[in-house]
């Protein structure tokens, strides 16, 4: 349409001005072109960045772009794709080795029928142990596979984009403040010591549960990991994983009679600023907070 309207406004005044000879015709002309030409400019452009040129929202427009085709998927083979991020994150700080997990409690159905997203908690503590399992249901390991460290929730080609921090309030042993955990050796960093529940609550718009919880975990994604290997699509399976972990933790949340809930409203830039990674390579995906019960 603008390419038309582009060509017609061009010639037609040169040729009315040739048989005319009058310059004024030309100057309105082109006076009306230049202002629908920016008509359909600003339209177009402030539709397309709204999303509903083509009646369509940004998720909408995501997953229509990232769908698999046969032809979009020999696109894929070939595009540049970001370089391989280490698949560990090493933190500086105080370090602390957790105890083993012990591999005893409730059937998987039990666990399955008593998980609930609670929400109240007291102020009890959480003990060390009980800190313990619940990092190793998130991303613990249980083997090696091709010199892969497998682990206890599914990741799409084993990649494993998870970084799990903790942002400790109330747990004995362990001073206030956001920890990481080091999947290699069952430990946690100390990566800034300070009670952060004010901070945390703000950036989750004003949800008390986090401010209330012994222990909230984040789930921070290195995205690179994944796009690496699968492109644009990678965000889909970043976001499957974010399930796998949560749910791993609300069945051990259930099975040590702790309360549990998954939070995924949140200020991000105001969750990135927090943990402080860049929120581009890395990025919050999920918050789930975990305490005591009456």
């Amino acid at each position: 349409m603008i390419i038309f309207l582009n060509t017609t406004y061009i010639f037609y005044p040169a040729l009315l001005f040739t048989l005319t000879g009058k310059s004024s015709i030309i100057q309105e002309l082109f006076i009306m072109r230049g202002r629908i030409i920016t008509t359909i400019c600003l339209t177009a452009g402030a539709a397309f960045i709204s999303g509903i040129a083509w009646g369509e929202t940004v998720g909408e427009r995501y997953h229509e772009e990232t769908k698999h085709t046969w032809s979009q998927m020999m696109r894929e083979s070939t595009a540049p794709k970001p370089p391989m991020p280490p698949p560990f994150k090493d933190l500086k700080g105080e370090k602390m080795n957790l105890p083993k997990p012990e591999f005893k409690g409730l059937t998987i159905e039990e666990a399955l029928i008593k998980r609930r997203s609670l929400r109240d908690y007291t102020t009890k503590p959480l003990n060390i142990a009980e800190l313990s399992q619940l990092v190793f249901a998130a991303q613990g390991v249980t083997g090696k596979i091709y010199g892969t460290m497998v682990r206890t929730a599914p990741s799409a080609g084993a990649l494993y984009p998870y970084e799990i921090y903790l942002l400790v309030n109330n747990v004995e042993r362990l001073k206030k403040g956001i920890y990481h955990y080091s999947v290699r050796d069952h430990s946690i960093i100390l990566v800034r010591e300070g009670d952060f529940r004010k901070e945390l609550r703000r950036a989750c718009l004003e949800q008390d549960m986090v401010h209330d919880a012994a222990v909230n975990f984040v789930l921070v994604a290195v995205v690179d990991r994944v796009r690496a290997k699968y492109g644009e699509r990678g965000y889909r399976y970043i976001y499957m994983e974010a399930g796998h972990i949560s749910q791993n933790l609300y069945l051990q949340a259930a099975s040590l009679g702790l309360g549990s809930v998954v939070i995924g409203a949140f200020i991000d830039d105001d969750m990135h600023k927090l943990l402080q990674i860049d929120g581009r390579k890395e990025i919050v995906v999920s918050i789930q907070a975990v305490g005591k019960l009456q």
